[in-house]
């Protein structure tokens, strides 16, 4: 029988959290499926960890390459697979054992299922956060349209993606982008897929570890004034400029937005954020754009304006 999904697990110094992933993987109802565990270069543990999983079930094969980071891995990954639809899975997280399952389930033939997931935090009193998703069938660009507005994840995990639909440019991002890299996997995804379907049923748990919240570089405006040239690179090559108007401004206010909850400074005078500027003063009553469009005239309030703003939302939701 033809192998139907490849699991693609990418492993970085794992050593402390890999074998619950692995189980939880091995655990699956869903039988049909391969395990790609791609040590990316591991200085602990990790790679033996994966050796002796490997000597007791056939399903699973181990690569391990150089230490060129996550997208490097998966991308490694999706090279050696054989089967059908790629399943992505971090290493720090697991996955219930009906989650492949539920997943195929549901496929109808389609180039791409997405999952719900739940925020679980094993080492804070706050409960487990449930991600609020939308649910249905859509083209490939009306999900660009929902990755820009930020409207559905952007994470490569709790997803089935039909193998066909990879190709080499898919992984190619510059050297220089070091936040946004699942945003513009997702966006080229989508420019080769023909249909998506959504469903609400949680089929991966995001895993809050103290080392998960960590970021060692902090967004700068020129950080995000490259990644948007870069992204719309992509856009314009293939004519969505102007029918994603409305998500790109999305996707830009979010940059912005993101960096003034950094207390990082924006000079209005600066070009592309008085084009930014410049489309909010004519742009509808959407309380984010409406949120940014004041702090930029009144930075000082930002903050106030910024938590209630995020009470208001959850509260919404």
């Amino acid at each position: 029988m033809d192998t139907i999904i490849s699991i693609i697990v990418p492993i970085y110094n794992a050593e402390k959290f890999l074998a619950s992933c692995i189980d939880s993987i091995l655990s699956q109802t869903f039988k049909n499926f391969e395990l790609l565990l791609v040590d990316d270069g591991s200085q602990d543990s990790s790679l033996s960890i994966c050796q002796s999983y490997q000597q007791n079930d056939n399903r699973i094969a181990v690569f391990h390459k150089s230490n060129e980071g996550v997208t490097a891995a998966r991308k490694y990954g999706v090279e050696k697979a054989k089967g059908e639809y790629i399943c992505f899975v971090d290493a720090d997280d697991i996955i219930p054992e009906n989650s492949l399952a539920l997943l195929y389930k549901v496929h109808d033939n389609t180039d791409m299922v997405v999952g719900n997931y739940i925020e679980v935090m094993p080492h804070s009193s706050k409960k487990n956060r449930l991600y609020q998703t939308q649910t249905g069938q859509l083209n490939g660009i009306d999900y660009i349209g929902l990755q820009l507005e930020n409207k559905l994840y952007h994470a490569p995990w709790g997803k089935l993606i039909r193998k066909k639909c990879f190709n080499d440019d898919i992984f190619s991002t510059p050297q220089g982008i070091f936040r946004g890299e699942d945003l513009i996997m997702n966006i080229k995804l989508g420019l080769n897929i023909e249909n998506v379907k959504i469903t609400d049923t949680i089929v991966y748990h995001y895993m809050i570890r103290p080392s998960s919240c960590m970021q060692s570089r902090k967004p700068t405006l020129e950080y995000e004034k490259m990644f948007d040239q870069f992204l719309m690179l992509i856009l314009k090559k293939n004519g969505l400029e102007a029918k994603l108007k409305k998500a790109i401004l999305s996707q830009r206010i979010d940059a912005l937005t993101g960096l003034l909850t950094e207390k990082i400074y924006l000079d209005k005078n600066d070009i592309f954020v008085k084009m930014i500027y410049s489309q909010l003063r004519l742009s509808s009553f959407d309380m984010k754009q409406i949120l940014l469009k004041t702090c930029l005239s009144r930075p000082s309030i930002f903050n106030l304006l910024y938590r209630t703003y995020r009470k208001l939302s959850s509260i919404t939701s």
